[in-house]
Formats: structure tokens, C-alpha cells, sequence
């Protein structure tokens, strides 16, 4: 799906994938207020006759290695379920697919109450046939696509899974429909940067082609199953509720469940990790707060934080969680291998308590009262506010 400004990267993409009859589909109506809805109609409308699925591919997004036969090893696996591809690394699924990787799961269900991950999305044909039907041609609504296949396959009580890793990456092209203001947007966990090229997918079969095993969203209860989110770095715990997510403050969640007198002194312990920079000091406590609560939270016998899939998705913890913010998101970047280090210390000490007492105990009824997790969107910390 593509914009007649971009016609060129949409063909070039076409390209890349010979084994399919991949068409390009451009905004019918490129002059109009814009909106992603219409040129994703179309890609939606352009689907074969004879095809039992239908993937659409937004025109700025680069395929793993090997992606044909990871595509068709991830039909093979889940040929009933709508299959995402990618997800932010600063939203709510971003998050999903790092505790994925925690679990050593090949899949994450996508959150309930975020927009669907769209830049590359599978979907069964009865999943193509039902949205066509609720988006006719002639519609003027303006929502985002990824807001609207969320809305409709809700409806419908279908549940997107989420690749673990992401099989493209987003490459940052100019947004045209006002995007830029929200940071670079990558993988939360790309492929390519996970694993070594040449493992191929003979020699290591993709995680992709696994069972989903990570599922607490669909099956644990309330609030044991967690996810941990950074945005305009501050760490959030974001918790499943009948009513939707809801949030707190990591800190907060720690002391609510008895867990923050252990979590401050193997903090201390971790601030003598060597080479560590020594600017936002705050950045960098959330940071590894955030990674204790990754590791008290995922099963014990998961992978580590050496893991390179694991590695990958803790990297693009600090970079996601501050790509809004010029100044420290650069800081990050030129520290990420660092940082790194600074979120897996912190998830091996979560995991070092997890394997002794357990996973988190429920929170404290006195205590604060989870927010809906909506409003972690509304905060807007800056970069003096980090220091």
C-alpha cells in the first residue's frame, strides 16, 4: 500500500517478492485528508480470488532474511489467526514481544486496547471479506487503518499474533500522514538484528514457526501477568482488566506487591556495573527498574538476558522508550550497548528473585489503584526532567 509520493519504494518492494503476485495499491484519492484508511482498502481489496490469505506491506518497511520461507513456516503454524509481522518498539505490543522472548515464545497475542500493528499484516480470507464489508469503498471515515482493522477484528473477537521476532523493520521514511512528531518508530525486536545472518531457517527453524507459549493475556489472572512499558523514559508496569489495561508507575507496582525493598538493594549493587555513563541518572534507574520487572515477571526457566533475541528486544527498550525525546534518544543511541547491559542486569536480578520466592505477589488493596493505561500517553516528561 503506498502514496503516489512514494509509488517507487512500494515497486521496489513489490519486487522483493517474486514467489507472489504482489500488486501495488496507491491512495485512490491521494489529495484528501490524510489518512492511511484508503490506500490500505485498497491493498485490503486487491486480494486474489483464489487466495487463503492476504498479506499487505506498507511501502516503507525492509523483509528479514529468509522471509518468504518464515512466512510460509508462520501460515503453516496458525493458518486461523490474523498474523502481525511487526510492532513498535515503544508501544504496548513492543512490550508484548519482549516478554515473549523472556518466555521463549514464538509469538505474542497482541494487546487488547492498542491499535493493530499494520505495517505488515496477514489475515485469513474470511478476516479480508468481513473488513471490506465494514470499510465499503465509498467510506469517508479518516481513522487510521490500524485503528480501524483494531475496532474490527475486536468486533469480531479475533486476536492478532504478533511475530517474535518481527519479520520487517520500519525504516523511518517521512511520515505523510503526521507521524514524525512521534520519533524515529522501529522493531521492537527485528529479525535481522536478532539472530546471525547465514542461521537460516534450515540450520535454526524460525521462532516464528513455534506455538505461541506465551499467552497470559488470554489465560493468567489478573494481575499476575504483566507487561513493561517505556515511554518518554518513564517505566510503567501496563496490567490486563476487564475494562481494558490499566497502569502504574513501575515503582509504584514494586512497592505494591512487596518487592521494592529487594528491587532498591540489588539496584545499588547494580550502579557499580562498570563503563556505565553517567548522565540521566534517572534514565538510567528506570531503566533498570524496568528490567528487574521484566525478569521477576517471566518464567524462570526462559531464556537469558544474553540471549541475542532477548539482547535484541532489551536494546530497543531504552531506544524506543525515549525516541520522542531529541537530545537523550541520541544520548541513547550512542550508549545503547551499555544500556543494554544496564536492563539485562536488571533482569537477571528479577529473575534471581523469581526463582527463589515466585512470581509477584497480587497488589496491595491500600495501595495505589492501577489508572487506565491510556494516560501513559498523556504524560509528556521532558529531557531535564531525566537528569
Amino acid at each position: 500500500m503506498t502514496h503516489p509520493e512514494r509509488l517507487g519504494h512500494a515497486r521496489a518492494l513489490a519486487a522483493a517478492l517474486p514467489r507472489w503476485p504482489a500488486a501495488v495499491a496507491v491512495d485512490p484519492h491521494p489529495d484528501g485528508p490524510p489518512t492511511t484508511l484508503r490506500a490500505a482498502r485498497a491493498a485490503w481489496a486487491a486480494m486474489p480470488a483464489d487466495a487463503t490469505h492476504h498479506l499487505v506491506l506498507q511501502d516503507d518497511v525492509a523483509l528479514c532474511r529468509d522471509f518468504a520461507a518464515r512466512l510460509d513456516a508462520a501460515v503453516a503454524a496458525h493458518p486461523d489467526r490474523p498474523l502481525a509481522l511487526y510492532a513498535n518498539w515503544n508501544a504496548w505490543n513492543g512490550a508484548a514481544t519482549r516478554a515473549a522472548a523472556l518466555a521463549g515464545a514464538g509469538w505474542a497475542p497482541a494487546v487488547p486496547g492498542e491499535w493493530t500493528p499494520s505495517l505488515a499484516l496477514l489475515l485469513p480470507r474470511a478476516d479480508v471479506l468481513a473488513l471490506l464489508a465494514a470499510v465499503p469503498a465509498d467510506s469517508a471515515e479518516t481513522a487510521p487503518d490500524d485503528v480501524v482493522l483494531q475496532r474490527e477484528l475486536a468486533f469480531r473477537g479475533r486476536r492478532v499474533l504478533i511475530s517474535v521476532p518481527h519479520l520487517v523493520e520500519h525504516l523511518g521514511d517521512r511520515s505523510l500522514v503526521g507521524n514524525d512528531t512521534h520519533g524515529p518508530r522501529h522493531s521492537a525486536c527485528f529479525a535481522d538484528h536478532a539472530e546471525p545472518a547465514g542461521a537460516g531457517t534450515a540450520a535454526s527453524p524460525p521462532a516464528s514457526a513455534r506455538p505461541p507459549a506465551w499467552q497470559p493475556w488470554e489465560s493468567s489472572p489478573y494481575p499476575a501477568a504483566l507487561l513493561v512499558h517505556l515511554h518518554r523514559g518513564e517505566a510503567h508496569a501496563v496490567l490486563p482488566h476487564p475494562d481494558g489495561p490499566r497502569h502504574l508507575p513501575v515503582r509504584e507496582y514494586l512497592r505494591g506487591t512487596g518487592l521494592a525493598h529487594d528491587a532498591a538493594a540489588r539496584r545499588e549493587q547494580a550502579g557499580r556495573l562498570p563503563g556505565q555513563p553517567v548522565e540521566y541518572p534517572s534514565l538510567r534507574t528506570e531503566l533498570w527498574y524496568a528490567g528487574y520487572l521484566l525478569g521477576v515477571s517471566a518464567p524462570p526457566d526462559g531464556p537469558t538476558a544474553d540471549d541475542p533475541l532477548v539482547r535484541a528486544g532489551l536494546r530497543t527498550l531504552a531506544l524506543g522508550g525515549t525516541n520522542s525525546l531529541g537530545p537523550v534518544h541520541r544520548w541513547a543511541v550512542r550508549h545503547a550497548d551499555r544500556l543494554t547491559d544496564l536492563v539485562a542486569d536488571g533482569v537477571e536480578a528479577g529473575r534471581t528473585r523469581r526463582r527463589r520466592y515466585g512470581p509477584p505477589a497480587a497488589l496491595d488493596p491500600s495501595g495505589p489503584i492501577p489508572a487506565p493505561a491510556e494516560r501513559i500517553w498523556l504524560r509528556r516528561p521532558d529531557a531535564e526532567d531525566l537528569t
